[in-house]
């Protein structure tokens, strides 16, 4: 078996199998920034906080409270204060709608750059202020104590315990639009007990009437699959209310319920919510509404034998990236705004296959440039890459500086053993293309670790159709053992997919990385009798 990479790159050969693996990259590392001249965080000296001399710079609280703190040091760490004071001459800044505790708290931390003050009363105005004044090490430093807060949830914590992790995962999803505590949330309620999660969602929903839409979202991300869960909550507060009508928190809950779930999973409930549905006595314009557009989302999908549709594996194509004209640190700036690079292998994959597919010898791999990519993966709070995943990529002269620059900062990388691994199957060349490019397949794999030691995922592939490429698709899912259904939610965790070449089939050590996140979608090139993934040909005969 040999393959090598398509004209646009150097010759890449290899003699060994392929296999494809997962790279679980769930958890969120925060970084510390580099204000001018200064790293912060730092200590200024806690003796100077209220210092008259140093105070040029009053918070504005409510009820006539004024703080006064020094404008240099909140500069030095926060870029929006650098810019109030600075450059709009501001000598005061409006805090009412923080706390005096959370403000105090606040303002110790940047002179200090220690959070001790932080606890769960102010945790939530600490964290506002942070990211309002966006004081990066700061929301480093709250997502690490959120996150050292809900690991330490077991089977014994309290309804009060789980509350404020869900409240705060609430607040930031609604004030913020940031999922990450979310996220979290999800992961470690579930594996601490369903059962537990469903007590906690009742209680949590028992005046559902008057929930607010942020808590309805939250919830369906709580139960994930087991939606049946919300659907007896809504057959029991439309009980109580008389079967008449339908309120907002009723029509939210709908809309974005899959009902189909409930159905699999428990027909009886999904029966009897539909039968007070048929009954209600005061149907309105919006509920008719609602009832057509879920009407519409039956009607418009499409059949899957599989069950609930799995995430897409993003299959980028690299084409556009390929003009030497374009600057690579243009290219890092618009990687960083992509949604849908999600996580730091992605963006260091497409670093990496730039500089090989093109052989760019003049890049600047200062300490700006790799501050820079340090500066995205806080701004997304992303997890670090693991240290055997950049040492395993190809290198060649032209992209050895730039791989030894990122093992190198520690801003960036894990240890060896930072994520960890599962092979999904394994393959030569020929197997390879008739088991994944070839024909529809499925295939089950586990991740290692505390999380999901009980759960089993799957990598669906639609096969390539008819020589069209658009038809190729990469598919993953968590299975539902219960009824062979896959199923996906904001719970599970980030994957990162890519090839990886052994040394022999005989052994488990890595000889190659092949990243897939850019290679786009397959084509066969009927003339030369080759395959072709992005920058990787196979060598072997199509037929």
């Amino acid at each position: 078996m040999i393959v090598k990479c398509s004209s646009l790159c150097s010759q890449l050969m290899f003699m060994n199998n392929l296999i494809i693996i997962v790279v679980n990259a769930s958890n969120l590392v925060g970084s510390q920034t580099m204000a001018p001249k200064v790293c912060v965080p730092a200590d200024f000296g806690r003796h100077h906080i209220g210092a008259p001399s140093h105070g040029n710079l009053t918070f504005n609280l409510g009820e006539g409270v004024k703080i006064r703190a020094n404008s240099i040091i909140l500069s030095l760490n926060s870029p929006v204060i650098d810019e109030l004071t600075t450059n709009l001459h501001q000598t005061s800044l409006e805090a009412d709608d923080f706390s005096r505790e959370a403000v105090d708290c606040f303002i110790e931390s940047t002179y200090t750059g220690e959070i001790e003050a932080v606890n769960l009363g102010n945790f939530r105005d600490v964290n506002k202020m942070s990211r309002v004044f966006k004081v990066s090490w700061l929301i480093a430093r709250c997502k690490k104590y959120f996150k050292s807060y809900v690991n330490k949830l077991d089977s014994k914590s309290s309804y009060s315990d789980m509350l404020f992790v869900v409240e705060e995962a609430v607040y930031l999803m609604s004030a913020m639009k940031k999922r990450f505590f979310l996220n979290l949330t999800v992961k470690k309620i579930a594996y601490i007990s369903v059962t537990r999660r469903d007590s906690f969602v009742k209680e949590y929903l028992s005046d559902f009437g008057n929930a607010s839409v942020h808590k309805i979202d939250a919830c369906i991300a709580l139960v994930q699959s087991d939606v049946h869960v919300l659907v007896q909550l809504l057959i029991k507060h439309l009980k109580q209310s008389g079967n008449k009508s339908l309120d907002e928190a009723c029509r939210h809950l709908l809309r974005n319920l899959d009902l189909a779930s409930c159905f699999e999973r428990m027909p009886e409930v999904h029966d009897e919510i539909f039968r007070i549905l048929e009954n209600l006595t005061n149907v309105s314009k919006d509920d008719s509404l609602l009832f057509l557009s879920m009407f519409k989302q039956l009607t418009s999908k499409k059949p899957c034998s599989s069950g609930t549709l799995s995430p897409v594996l993003h299959l980028r194509s690299f084409k556009s990236y390929l003009d030497t004209s374009v600057n690579i640190n243009n290219v890092l700036s618009e990687f960083s705004a992509r949604e849908d690079i999600a996580n730091l292998y992605t963006l260091i994959d497409g670093l990496w296959l730039r500089l090989y597919c093109i052989n760019e010898t003049n890049v600047p791999f200062d300490s700006n440039f790799i501050q820079k990519i340090s500066d995205v993966v806080e701004q997304r709070g992303w997890a670090l890459i693991c240290a055997k995943y950049v040492m395993s990529l190809i290198s060649d002269s032209y992209t050895n500086q730039f791989l030894e620059k990122i093992k190198s900062c520690d801003k960036l990388v894990l240890g060896p053993d930072g994520s960890s691994y599962a092979t999904i199957f394994e393959y030569s060349c020929s197997e390879f293309i008739t088991e994944v490019f070839c024909k529809d397949n499925f295939f089950k794999f586990q991740i290692p670790g505390p999380y999901y030691t009980d759960d089993e995922f799957v990598l669906l592939t639609t096969a390539m159709r008819h020589g069209n490429p658009d038809s190729f698709d990469l598919r993953w899912g968590m299975l539902d053992t219960q009824n062979g259904h896959i199923f996906t939610s904001s719970g599970l965790p980030e994957l990162h997919f890519a090839l990886v070449v052994m040394k022999d089939d005989h052994s488990n050590e890595w000889k190659y990385v092949l990243p897939i996140s850019w290679c786009g979608k397959p084509t066969c090139d009927k003339t030369e009798g080759y395959w072709n993934w992005g920058y990787i040909k196979f060598n072997d005969k199509t037929g």
